[in-house]
């Protein structure tokens, strides 16, 4: 059951007086967490269809390819299909003899009607009444049919076109219907049906009455954007309310849009409630996070990696997240596992971040973030050639990137408290970021406290191999500026070191790393006769698992703990400064 501050208003087109964040907000830490903060979230193109009612959406009906305008992703796993409708009526400027064309891009299969009458249709055979799709057809290209006369199909009224699509079984991982028509006449070309306008739908239920004959008549406009939104701020509970823009942009190569603003100016220490007003007067619920405050001795947040297998373990470890009570969460990587190739399944992502990582009393858990390999095309680790930011889309257009395709950076709590955020050879490679790290290193050198965070270990439980790369060109640093803790993921186990230098065990001048991602995910085990061969390894187990860390005045501890709240491993440690 969702706790009560998790509903929210959806916006919906032309929904007077009704505004609100679709998926989201998320709170993340870039720069000076104690007055600043980004808000962001996604913006669906369209809402999705509710079953077994029409409804209005721009043509590129589908799910699971990342392309659609109006995903319906409630068709996955079901037989029942998608039909579609539309009213086409000739432009004046189309002679009555200019031939139609139908353009479609489909997956799998289609059948098209133009006032009740078959006219084409692609990839699907008819036998005893009963339609089936005799082979897989991939969307990526448009295929065009001819349809006849103008004059002739659409008269004076114009008729209705309708279509229905088809997958080639019901568990296939994505379906696509895309519509479009135009016509031709000595050598011109005119759409009469645009890429991209608004039809009716019905998902999943088969249509009654003459559905191929009547309705269709759309009042939406295609492209139509949203009422222009602002958001308001303030501290909770004070009585006047700033404002802050609302800037959007493509979410990676999709036509949602991450919708974001910049809160600036805030009070170290305090509730800051925030909501959207939209430009026809009307408000969404408001929503609320603390600042950190100006003084970070006193610290406690959590940290973990590789997120999100299934949503019931991901939804488990994200409440126990949030009834830790930290200031913030540490995110390592891996966290919503598209590959750069699955958009809708950062939905999932974000709707189970809002509604289950929530502080006591509700408010919303701000997060500071690292790259992982499963953020980019491939799930690559290659820490000599990584592709740049071109191979992770998704996330360089969902979250707040200080400097412009570049994943590694640091965050400051305060004078007293750093983290230095690195890219372990995802989007930018290993050596290509030493010179970087050694200066951010160096400009700490007087930061009484410091934590390094990156994906891929250096030095983990040997369930895959260790990073070598970074061994060599990242550890010696961290040794030579002495940073106090490394927090590692990726390996989908429980690890932790002992204290290390140069990969051996040092109990009073080394550094322990610990993690090794396995927030949500399927944990793998680990082999007793590996860990022999690896005496820096102090425990490792395959559990799922979170870190609290505190950090006080003379040192900080970190509980490892599992999603009901039970901690199997904790260590203690002096400032090493």
């Amino acid at each position: 059951m969702k706790r009560a501050w998790t509903k929210w208003i959806w916006w919906l087109p032309g929904m007077a007086g009704a505004v609100g964040f679709d998926h989201g907000p998320l709170v993340q830490w870039t720069g000076d967490a104690s007055t600043t903060a980004s808000i962001r979230w996604i913006e669906r193109a369209e809402a999705k269809a509710v079953e077994g009612r029409w409804a209005e959406g721009p043509s590129g009906f589908g799910y699971g390819d990342g392309d659609d305008r109006t995903l319906i992703p409630g068709l996955e796993g079901k037989d029942a299909g998608l039909v579609i409708r539309r009213k086409v009526h000739r432009p004046s400027s189309v002679p009555a003899d200019a031939r139609l064309y139908l353009r479609v891009n489909y997956d799998d299969g289609f059948i098209a009607w133009l006032a009740g009458k078959e006219l084409a249709r692609g990839n699907v055979e008819t036998r005893d009444g009963r339609h089936r799709v005799p082979a897989t057809h991939e969307a990526g290209r448009w295929e065009e049919f001819l349809l006849g006369r103008a004059g002739e199909l659409l008269g004076e009224d114009g008729a209705v076109l309708a279509l229905q699509g088809f997958n080639d079984r019901p568990t296939s991982s994505d379906f696509t219907l895309d519509v479009a028509v135009v016509a031709k006449w000595s050598g011109k070309s005119v759409p009469v049906v645009a890429e991209g306008e608004h039809w009716q739908y019905l998902a999943l239920k088969t249509p009654e009455g003459d559905w191929k004959t009547e309705g269709g008549e759309v009042a939406a406009v295609a492209g139509k954007e949203p009422s222009p939104v602002q958001m308001e701020f303030r501290e909770r509970g004070a009585a006047a309310w700033r404002r802050a823009n609302v800037a959007s942009v493509p979410f990676a190569g999709t036509r949602h849009r991450v919708r974001s603003a910049a809160l600036s100016g805030l009070p170290a220490g305090r509730e800051i409630e925030f909501r959207l007003a939209g430009g026809d007067g009307g408000f969404s619920d408001a929503f609320v996070f603390k600042t950190a405050p100006a003084d970070a001795t006193a610290v406690r947040f959590v940290t973990g990696g590789d997120m999100f297998h299934t949503r019931p373990a991901l939804d488990a470890m994200n409440r126990r997240a949030g009834l830790e009570d930290p200031l913030f969460a540490l995110l390592g990587g891996d966290l919503a596992y598209t590959n750069n190739a699955n958009p809708p399944r950062w939905f999932e992502w974000i709707d189970s971040w809002v509604e289950n990582a929530r502080r006591p009393g509700g408010a919303l858990l701000p997060m500071v973030l690292v790259i992982g390999n499963h953020e980019t095309t491939g799930a690559g680790y290659r820490p000599l050639d990584a592709p740049g930011p071109r191979a992770a889309t998704e996330y360089f257009s969902l979250f707040h990137i200080r400097s412009e395709g570049l994943a590694y950076d640091t965050f400051d709590l305060g004078k007293d408290l750093s983290f230095v955020l690195l890219d372990s050879g995802h989007s930018a490679t290993i050596d290509s970021q030493t010179g970087w790290l050694e200066s951010a290193l160096r400009q700490r050198r007087a930061v009484k406290r410091l934590f390094v965070c990156y994906h891929r270990p250096a030095w983990g439980p040997g369930v895959k191999e260790d990073s070598i790369d970074i061994q060599r060109a990242w550890c010696p640093l961290f040794e030579k500026f002495r940073v106090d803790a490394v927090f590692e993921n990726d390996h989908h186990a429980f690890s932790r070191s002992h204290p290390l230098t140069a990969g051996k065990i040092d109990r009073e001048r080394g550094i322990p790393y610990l993690g090794a991602g396995a927030w949500g995910v399927g944990v793998r085990a680990v082999d007793p006769a590996e860990l022999k061969k690896r005496p820096w390894i102090a425990k490792a187990a395959g559990v799922n698992h979170l870190y609290v860390v505190e950090t006080g005045e003379r040192g900080w501890s970190a509980a490892a703990k599992t999603a009901d709240g039970k901690t199997f491993d904790r260590i203690e440690r002096r400032w090493r400064r």
